[in-house]
């Protein structure tokens, strides 16, 4: 309930990406920040009875936001015909670039000590597999072109049926959730199991135990009206996020990073990805979109989470966390008990 608190406000101030046109209406305070940077002029906020309101019809909508993420998904699974069926089942030689695959496997068998777990580090970085951007931060090979190609197509596919689908969180408005569409059990459980898991556990142990659960979805940002063109500075609800560009052709839109909350301002790092590479950051890494000028990019997110971190210390809020029960859509990672990843949904949280 706390992190839905940050999200409410800053779903409510307008933080989320640039651009006008379709898209959920927007609250009151997305009004009020438009309309002052349109004019240049700061009008009167809205009454505050007007903010409360939007606050708890927002509280109502995540309330019934997983429910209606299950009949959506329902209703997908019946109606839409999928294009390419292969997608939806991880096909290890085909999707996964190699140079990864060589890195889950070097660091599955290494010790975990820090020092061999630099060594390990340091003997991809020599290979040219691995690129250490600065602490805590790292790029590396994940997707295969040809599977980035697939997936384009049917994401596009799915985007064309006219099914309904829901914005992918409370800052981004175009993309698709996956679980909803039903990537998660044949194609990411086994990509964030068995592939991010041991390399996560390794590059940013300080930052995250075993992953056991995740939130995956595709964004989109254009430079074209009406689209996102941009998103402002935020940190992740994950413990390690997985960000990897699956296409498109833009100028423009790097990410920024500028070092992890609640540490001394970092000086901020731009990075540019090519297709199918990967950024593995900490989920409190603060970082933004910067606008794309020309074109528009598709990535692949993948919000990877611990319960054995979140159970104690929930990074929204940093606070003890105070959960309720939910179903598969509506995860967050908090588990009571611990669960695998897949299993006890009616004990996640």
């Amino acid at each position: 309930s706390c992190g839905g608190a940050a999200c409410l406000l800053c779903r409510s101030a307008g933080c989320g990406g640039g651009g006008g046109g379709a898209g959920p209406p927007p609250r009151q305070y997305e009004r009020f920040v438009r309309n002052a940077k349109a004019t240049g002029r700061q009008p009167p906020p809205p009454p505050v009875e007007d903010v409360l309101a939007d606050v708890v019809a927002q509280r109502e909508e995540r309330r019934r936001a997983p429910l209606e993420a299950q009949l959506r998904a329902e209703r997908i699974a019946a109606e839409y015909k999928r294009l390419h069926p292969e997608v939806y089942t991880l096909d290890s030689e085909k999707f996964l670039h190699p140079d990864f695959k060589v890195m889950v496997e070097q660091f599955q068998k290494c010790p975990d000590r820090p020092r061999a777990i630099e060594q390990c580090a340091n003997d991809l970085v020599s290979r040219g597999i691995l690129t250490r951007i600065k602490e805590d931060l790292y790029s590396f090979p994940v997707l295969t072109e040809s599977f980035c190609d697939m997936l384009q197509a049917e994401l596009g596919s799915f985007e064309a049926s006219g099914l309904p689908k829901t914005r992918p969180n409370t800052m981004n408005r175009y993309g698709v959730v996956l679980r909803e569409l039903g990537m998660c059990e044949g194609l990411l459980d086994p990509i964030v199991v068995e592939h991010v898991n041991p390399i996560a556990t390794r590059l940013l142990s300080i930052y995250t135990e075993t992953l056991d659960s995740y939130r995956a979805f595709t964004v989109k940002y254009q430079a074209e009206e009406g689209g996102d063109s941009k998103l402002s500075m935020h940190a992740d609800n994950s413990e390690v996020t997985l960000n990897v560009n699956i296409g498109g052709d833009w100028t423009g839109g790097q990410v920024t990073f500028f070092g992890p909350t609640g540490r001394p301002p970092q000086t901020p790092i731009s990075v540019s990805l090519r297709r199918g590479h990967g950024l593995l950051h900490s989920g409190r890494e603060l970082h933004q979109a910067e606008p794309v000028q020309s074109g528009r990019r598709e990535n692949l997110i993948v919000w990877c989470r611990s319960s054995g971190v979140r159970n104690v210390e929930c990074p929204m809020c940093q606070s003890a966390p105070r959960v309720v029960p939910t179903n598969a859509y509506g995860h967050d990672g908090f588990t009571v008990p611990p669960c695998a990843l897949g299993g006890c949904d009616a004990l996640a949280h």
